[in-house]
């Protein structure tokens, strides 16, 4: 049976927007997409999709992604609702609004020709459409609120890591710099990130040691911090 309970009310769209972060040259890339069709044509945008009817908020953020990546297994989260009546010139859009974090190596550069992206320093952002970047600093500050919580920003890195590439990454994160001894202390003591046997050589002849992050030991870390 067809119900009209709604009918009454003003039908509103709904998008999903994404700020793609990643770790590049030291420091952070967010992807964007330069629109091949009105409206807005010719400008850059964050990846993005309407929510279809029968479709989670989640899966539209994951199915974009996919598009623009190449990636499907990433790490997403939730930031908040942009619902401004006036945000979007053409409708009444409402958007949510994630962030995702990619590691550089997994992605596939042969995209940024086929769909019209490129990575852009959070330094160098050019002007997007709408509140887009608005959008950006919300997720950035979410970021950094959330690597301090728990260990989100490893996502950017590969499983084996140097302790070098780690404070270079939470150097870039926080935009401000961390003293290196001390950092290397602080990530020796935290037992869930382990020292491997494997050694880095791509910097110098002698090497530096890899690290990776154990899930397991991280679990246990919280169980008893509680």
């Amino acid at each position: 049976m067809e119900h009209h309970f709604y009918n009454e009310y003003t039908k509103i769209l709904l998008v999903t927007d994404c700020v793609v972060f990643c770790f590049k040259d030291k420091q952070l890339n967010v992807l964007l997409v330069k629109k091949d069709s009105e409206p807005s044509k010719g400008e850059w945008c964050l990846p993005s999709a309407f929510v279809s009817e029968n479709e989670s908020v989640d899966n539209t953020v994951r199915r974009a992604l996919a598009a623009k990546t190449g990636l499907e297994d990433i790490f997403i989260e939730q930031v908040r609702c942009f619902g401004d009546v006036n945000r979007d010139p053409y409708a009444r859009v409402v958007s949510i609004m994630y962030y995702a974090l990619i590691n550089i190596k997994d992605y596939d550069e042969r995209l940024n020709k086929n769909s019209n992206t490129r990575w852009f320093s959070v330094k160098e952002l050019p002007v997007m459409v709408y509140d887009q970047n608005e959008m950006v600093e919300a997720a950035i500050r979410r970021m950094r609120y959330r690597t301090m919580e728990k260990p989100v920003g490893l996502n950017m890195l590969s499983p084996l890591f140097t302790i070098s590439q780690l404070h270079s990454l939470v150097e870039a994160i926080q935009d401000k710099p961390r003293d290196k001894r001390n950092f290397r202390k602080i990530v020796e003591e935290a037992y869930y990130i382990e020292k491997t046997d494997k050694i880095d050589k791509s910097s110098s002849k002698r090497g530096a040691a890899l690290y990776r992050f154990n899930q397991r030991l991280y679990e246990h870390y919280l169980k008893h911090k509680l």
